[in-house]
């Protein structure tokens, strides 16, 4: 006899023989399933252990991601990528300061008789054009440098001998890219931080005006950089090749990607259907720097932000990391 039917049948009373764990019973009377003991117990620690594998293993995946992030950062230390990125972001934060301590707005105003409340408009505008054409000139050099800084990363990974070693360790290839890949991100965005941020408390204490528009190009710079590194990671993982990996981000930035933005006045001036066509379907394609750049200018200014760019180039980005996971892990090293 079961031992459920035996307990039905005494009003709960459960022979020694079937007495178990309070997990067992617990689920025996949840699934109500009959047999006996030892077939309700086998279920029981089945499920149990379903239930507790899973989660030690995405803790592992979890310790072993956080490990390569580390290790990229440590990485890029050891070749001085940070610390020449940091030494370059302090020297034009130095060329802040020296403008600002050599720039006397306050008797500018006073020699115009520009009343204080006026005054304190037109600073406010003033910040946000300056603002402006700091966002514009960070976010070019910035992405420029980062792409130069980071672009070893992966070809270095697949180098025979580094790549030997990656196989030999109980780590799947898809984690290593997503931890290489994240900590080149934040590689670029700590950088990015400590120069917009240090710009604005710059601007900021020599104004008086308190404008935090420009702390949204943080933002806008570390997610174009991003999607532009699925490119540096694809180009890596196919060739091996740090210059080639460079090449083709910098040919898309200076040459391709400025005909794309140019694409309505090019259509005009060839009044041809094909080429405006061609020119479209690139530019919902391909990644949009300049129009996410724009996003933290639109802030500043508390106009209406497009969304769009951020949407496309973020199908691209995922398509092109997709693809280099793909090709990554089906390659033969």
């Amino acid at each position: 006899m079961g031992c459920d039917t035996y307990a039905s049948q005494t009003r709960g009373t459960v022979p020694a023989h079937c007495r178990r764990s309070a997990r067992s019973v617990e689920y025996d009377h949840r699934s109500a399933a009959p047999g006996g003991c030892a077939h309700h117990i086998h279920r029981s620690e089945a499920q149990y252990t379903r239930r507790i594998l899973p989660e030690g293993d995405r803790r592992r995946t979890r310790m072993k991601l956080l490990a390569i992030i580390e290790d990229t950062i440590r990485e890029g230390i050891a070749r001085k990528t940070i610390i020449g990125f940091f030494i370059l972001s302090t020297l034009f934060l130095l060329i802040g300061i020296i403008a600002a301590i050599s720039i006397d707005t306050e008797s500018m105003f006073q020699a115009q008789q520009i009343p204080d409340e006026q005054g304190k408009m037109i600073t406010v505008e003033m910040t946000k054009l300056i603002q402006s054409g700091i966002v514009g000139t960070i976010n070019f050099f910035a992405i420029i440098i980062s792409v130069f800084a980071t672009a070893s990363i992966i070809p270095h990974t697949v180098e025979k001998g580094a790549i030997d070693l990656l196989l030999s360790k109980p780590v799947s290839r898809l984690t290593y890219l997503t931890g290489k890949s994240i900590g080149a991100v934040l590689i670029v965005l700590a950088n990015v931080a400590y120069f917009v941020i240090g710009m604005w408390l710059i601007l900021s204490i020599k104004t008086g005006s308190w404008e935090p528009g420009i702390l949204v190009s943080i933002l806008t710079i570390t997610y174009s950089f991003a999607v532009l590194y699925t490119v540096l990671l694809l180009i890596g993982v196919t060739s091996g090749s740090t210059p080639l990996s460079i090449i083709t981000v910098y040919v898309y930035l200076f040459l391709i990607n400025p005909i794309i933005e140019a694409r309505e006045i090019i259509a005009q001036a060839t009044k041809n259907d094909t080429v405006k066509y061609v020119l479209d379907g690139l530019y919902y394609i391909l990644p949009k720097p300049g129009e996410l750049r724009d996003i933290a200018v639109n802030v500043i200014f508390s106009r209406p932000i497009d969304w769009e760019p951020v949407f496309t180039s973020l199908a691209f980005g995922a398509a092109l990391f997709a693809l280099s996971a793909y090709i990554f892990q089906k390659k033969d090293f």
